[in-house]
């Protein structure tokens, strides 16, 4: 990911993360449209009691029925089968690119920017922490999106408890807390995950700046890309490639005058 001449980049699961894309952007606007749905009913069904509306309201119960359905089924088939197998096509290429392996039938090109380094320990080192930068940034990036979804969404579902569940003493503050809890767990594991990451970092600068014996390095290359794969494995939102793509170049910058600092080369 740099400015120097290099090869065109390529990514031989480019195409498994595309797929994963739509489909988690589907899963976004199936929410949105079950969130919009469910203010729009319990609100006809307490102000607009004329028969004229019955058939709407039922229509709209329906639709929004198929939505949950829809949603439930795509979230399973995406992060059950499709994240999995797509997250391990790239630890296939992170390898490849690192230690000379040939787990994929085709190279990773032009997306790490370490190629003047030796494959070993030390590449899987800087790649990972190439990695580990790109990904705390982004993650940053997306935290206000966040916060926004979260608090919109909390609100929505409090005003669907209201109106559904006033009548029931019981419920209503039961169901709120939920929902309450619910949205904000996305919120708590992503700042978690923003912390983790920067930890991780720090550990990553410390690391190139001491001097290890060979075995030493190894032992630390496996730890660093152990501790940054729990770590993602653990992020409950994906990154988002539109930020991605519009923070590349500058990141790209930003990690070649990281590698002069550390001397890593």
């Amino acid at each position: 990911m740099s400015n120097k001449k290099r090869a065109r980049r390529f990514l031989p699961y480019e195409t498994d993360y595309k797929l994963l894309d739509k489909c988690r952007d589907a899963e976004k606007k199936g929410l949105y449209m079950v969130s919009i749905l469910s203010i729009i009913i319990p609100v006809l069904n307490e102000f607009l009691n004329n028969k004229a509306f019955m058939g709407v309201k039922d229509a709209l119960q329906v639709i929004d029925f198929i939505i949950i359905i829809g949603y439930y089924v795509l979230n399973v088939v995406t992060e059950t089968f499709l994240y999995p197998a797509t997250a391990r096509k790239r630890r296939k290429g992170f390898l490849d690119n690192s230690v000379g392996s040939k787990y994929l039938q085709k190279p990773v090109t032009g997306y790490y920017s370490n190629d003047e380094i030796e494959l070993g320990s030390k590449k899987i080192i800087v790649n990972c922490c190439e990695n580990c930068f790109f990904t705390y940034n982004i993650a940053k990036e997306m935290l206000l999106e966040i916060i926004i979804k979260n608090v919109l969404l909390s609100i929505t579902f409090i005003i669907v408890a209201y109106f559904g569940f006033r009548n029931n003493i019981v419920a209503l503050p039961i169901l709120q807390i939920l929902l309450s809890s619910l949205f904000l767990t996305e919120l708590i594991h992503h700042v978690n995950f923003i912390v983790k990451l920067k930890t991780l970092l720090e550990k990553f600068w410390n690391e190139f700046s001491e001097t290890h014996e060979e075995m030493q390095t190894f032992q630390n290359a496996i730890l660093f890309l152990l501790d940054y794969e729990t770590t993602l494995a653990y992020n409950k939102a994906p990154l988002s490639n539109d930020i991605y793509n519009k923070l590349r170049v500058e990141l790209t910058k930003e990690w070649e005058q990281i590698k002069k600092r550390y001397d890593i080369k």
